[in-house]
């Protein structure tokens, strides 16, 4: 005969298992939500903000300088928007580096993929959100170049111009997400933002000024800067093994490293 006793522990297991049949299944994070949570953390640090306002400032000043210093002739939006993305293209990088780096230099590693395991997502996200906000941060400059051109023309006795700017605009935005996207590998690879940011401008910059003298024409097949230029001026010169290869090395490489890496760092 059963007794009272040898039920009554079943109970609490079977109430449990009723309840966990009940609940629905857990669902993971989208895509998209990442994105959108790595956009959040870019710009709710106060480091975040500081650059970006830094570049746009510098934009505006760089903008305002060439209003002053107008060159004989109609004055080119090639001329402003040259002038202003050069702060784009020398900090918004350091957003991408921030990106990658920001878990392990402030400590959130543990609390971040504890909620969202699959790393390599995770750190995919990271370079996406890096991108949209450096086409964000690039189309304010735009504006801003838009912007002394037309006053240009208001104030002064130049025409404006504004001939190749679709070409100008594709070569800029193209450029700007590739060095955001190095800087991000970069800072994937390394983790640490100080010297992240350090092998980001000194290792390409050392070989753009070491390598021609040690292996003459040969070095263009590793010169980033050079791979730039020629995509910002949407004119490959008859490089393309050169242009691709350069992408490959600086780019791609650091890329499939930093996610291995990445996917592997211990988390503290």
């Amino acid at each position: 005969m059963t007794t009272v006793t040898e039920i009554a522990p079943t109970a609490p297991a079977m109430h449990r298992a009723e309840v966990a049949t009940a609940l629905p299944p857990a669902r993971g994070q989208s895509f998209l939500k990442l994105v959108t949570i790595e956009l959040r953390k870019a710009v709710n640090t106060r480091s975040g903000r500081v650059l970006i306002a830094a570049i746009l400032l510098l934009a505006a000043i760089a903008v305002g300088w060439q209003l002053t210093h107008l060159p004989q002739g109609p004055a080119g939006i090639d001329g402003f928007l040259g002038a202003a993305s050069t702060s784009v293209m020398l900090l918004l990088p350091v957003i991408g580096v921030m990106a990658m780096t920001s878990e392990w230099t402030q400590r959130t590693a543990l609390t971040t993929f504890t909620l969202s395991p699959r790393r390599v997502r995770v750190q995919l996200a990271k370079f996406v959100s890096a991108v949209v906000l450096s086409v964000v941060v690039m189309t304010a400059v735009v504006l801003i170049a838009l912007a002394g051109t037309a006053l240009a023309g208001a104030v002064t006795d130049h025409t404006t111009s504004y001939a190749g700017l679709g070409g100008q605009l594709a070569g800029a935005y193209l450029t700007v997400a590739l060095n955001v996207v190095m800087g991000a590998a970069f800072g994937a690879v390394i983790a640490q933002t100080a010297v992240a940011i350090l092998v980001y401008f000194i290792a390409p910059t050392a070989w753009s000024l070491a390598g021609p003298a040690l292996f003459k024409d040969n070095a263009n097949w590793l010169d980033v800067f050079g791979a730039f230029g020629r995509i910002a001026e949407r004119d490959l010169h008859g490089m393309l093994p050169e242009t691709l290869t350069a992408i490959g090395v600086w780019i791609v490489l650091p890329t499939i490293v930093g996610l291995w890496a990445s996917s592997r760092r211990e988390v503290k």
